[in-house]
């Protein structure tokens, strides 16, 4: 028996077979604050952090062990290893794993709470739970 799924209140069988499944079937945007995130720090910190390494590892910082909230409410946070992904991509490098925990977790430079605050992103510490 096919696994069965709702989404937006149809009733889909995968594995999908035609593109008509998904006709009228729009984005949930669960990604979408995310995204935004990722822009907003390639458009306010990203030529410092192409430019010095040493701000690539303080960017590190400020992403792994960090919830960072936007004027709208949304929250993003990254693990170890997608602030990694995320400093090489905005370095435009290849390799991520040379930023896996190169600085300290939690640690947000005030040049990067600065350049964020005028996007309008604040941060807080990650807790457990």
């Amino acid at each position: 028996m096919p696994d069965q799924i709702e989404l937006s209140r149809r009733r889909f069988i995968f594995p999908f077979f035609d593109k008509a499944d998904f006709a009228g079937v729009p984005s949930q945007l669960v990604l979408r604050p995310r995204k935004n995130f990722e822009a907003t720090i390639d458009r306010a910190v990203g030529e410092q952090v192409r430019a010095d390494g040493a701000c690539g590892v303080e960017l590190w910082s400020a992403l792994a062990g960090i919830h960072w909230h936007s004027a709208d409410g949304a929250v993003v946070s990254y693990t170890s290893r997608q602030a990694a992904d995320l400093v090489a991509w905005v370095r435009e490098e290849g390799d991520s794993l040379i930023w896996y925990h190169s600085g300290p977790t939690g640690d947000v430079a005030s040049w990067i709470t600065a350049a964020m605050a005028k996007e309008g992103w604040t941060w807080s510490l990650a807790t457990c739970s």
